[in-house]
């Protein structure tokens, strides 16, 4: 467990990260919290307001953690100190901070603080363009027009998403990720060449033309846009993935899309979208969403 001070119990963890940003943390002291969280599908949006307080998420949280989170703070008032790899940096209202479940970090809330958080499992960035997802870490450039969009997203987002009703909750979720995606990849430096990056943009977009297409495979990309496989491979690797885990994602992302859009079959969808059989696609579905096709239809027409 990670410890804060100068508080008493307040920014509590269920299925997302803690509040304050660094899950499984015990409070002590005397300050006061309050948390409002509310689910996109699989993302979360937290509303926080915290006292003064510090704290910390150590090696062994890192090592012991079961979800994988990329977290976006948007800071609306108050400030605090963030610490990541040595280096400090002061936010404050209207800067805006990422930060994963992989870094150790540290915290100090300087004046009482009030923030919106978008908790993102870092297995959902595999549906987006290609980017350079590294260890999040740092401060956004909170000039960017693709900022200042997102979090004016977000915060019409958590004014309104406890009355969209259930069929706009996959539109919203999406576009969030989407948004997500255009902040941050304008504003993290990538050790990718410019060529590199354009190649992968351009791998994506063909790949979301043809996810339904038995015959995209490596080489059929590789093809397509006159590289070897290997250059394709490597592609995928400066980001951490690999084509095939891409195309799986992307194809898991569509039929859950269509799960919950329309009554075909799950047999059907699983053919539709390139899967062996009924059985491979639910086990897949369930690895990857934490429920069976079966069962995440049910859910959604009960409602």
């Amino acid at each position: 467990m990670g410890v804060a001070t100068g508080g008493s119990p307040a920014c509590g963890r269920n299925s997302f990260p803690s509040t304050c940003r660094y899950p499984g943390r015990i409070y002590a002291g005397g300050f006061t919290a309050s948390v409002g969280r509310r689910s996109l599908d699989d993302f979360g949006l937290v509303d926080l307001s915290c006292d003064p307080c510090s704290g910390k998420r150590t090696a062994t949280q890192v090592s012991d953690a079961t979800k994988d989170w990329v977290v976006l703070i948007a800071i609306r008032s108050g400030r605090e100190a963030l610490t990541r790899a040595g280096e400090t940096i002061l936010v404050g209202a209207g800067d805006v901070v990422l930060w994963d479940t992989r870094n150790e970090a540290e915290f100090e809330v300087l004046e009482a603080i009030r923030s919106i958080n978008l908790l993102i499992p870092r297995s959902a960035l595999a549906e987006v363009s290609g980017r350079a997802w590294p260890a999040f870490g740092g401060a956004l450039n909170r000039d960017s027009p693709s900022v200042r969009l997102l979090v004016s997203y977000l915060s019409m987002l958590d004014d309104s998403l406890a009355e969209l009703p259930e069929s706009a909750i996959s539109a919203a979720r999406n576009a969030t990720l989407e948004l997500f995606d255009g902040a941050v990849s304008q504003t993290i430096g990538t050790e990718d060449a410019v060529g590199s990056v354009a190649l992968r943009l351009s791998i994506d977009a063909w790949i979301d033309g043809h996810l339904s297409d038995p015959s995209l495979s490596l080489t059929a990309v590789a093809a397509a846009h006159a590289v070897s496989a290997r250059t394709v491979q490597r592609v995928f690797g400066r980001t951490g993935e690999t084509f095939n885990g891409t195309v799986r994602a992307r194809r898991l992302a569509r039929a859950r899309e269509e799960l919950r859009r329309t009554n075909g079959s799950i047999t059907s969808i699983a053919t539709r979208w390139c899967f062996s059989d009924a059985s491979h696609f639910s086990r897949l579905f369930k690895e990857r969403f934490g429920t069976s096709p079966a069962a995440f239809r049910s859910r959604k027409m009960q409602s």
